[in-house]
């Protein structure tokens, strides 16, 4: 497969993706899904701007010559980042917001190549208390609680 028909696919994939997202938080009550909606509105338009660059003469060129597929760490980076994140949803709710985007926040910090350990303590440091207040105080909203708060 071309790299440019390879950029034309994922492009019309992702306007389909983010299509189908859409149609599913319509129907969420109290504007629960106006954050998602934008998103998604968001990501179709970007798509479909990836998708009309791809029709210009110089992305054409740029794009000249077929995939090459490269099955190293730093090439499923991405993936295995987007992964974490389903995993970290899904223990929002089992073990409580704030315990586990401490331990999300490390790993994410680590696997996308941040080494500076005093730099990643002195963020969640500043992070974390200004999560709880933001949250908690200000906004007054009741974030998923698990066995661990």
């Amino acid at each position: 497969m071309t790299r440019l028909m390879a950029e034309r696919l994922v492009a019309i994939g992702m306007i389909l993706a983010a299509g189908f997202m859409y149609t599913q938080t319509i129907d969420w009550p109290q504007r629960a899904g106006a954050f998602p909606q934008f998103a998604e509105v968001g990501i179709m338009l970007l798509a479909f701007g990836m998708l009309l660059r791809s029709l210009t003469a110089r992305d054409k060129e740029r794009l000249r010559g077929m995939v090459k597929f490269d099955f190293s760490y730093t090439a499923w980076k991405p993936v295995y980042i987007m992964l974490l994140g389903v995993i970290y949803s899904a223990a929002v709710f089992k073990v409580g917001f704030y315990a586990t985007s401490f331990v999300f926040y490390f790993i994410a910090a680590y696997m996308t190549g941040l080494r500076d350990h005093k730099l990643i303590l002195i963020t969640a440091a500043i992070l974390f208390p200004l999560l709880y207040a933001f949250f908690t105080l200000v906004l007054g909203a009741f974030l998923p609680e698990g066995i661990l708060f």
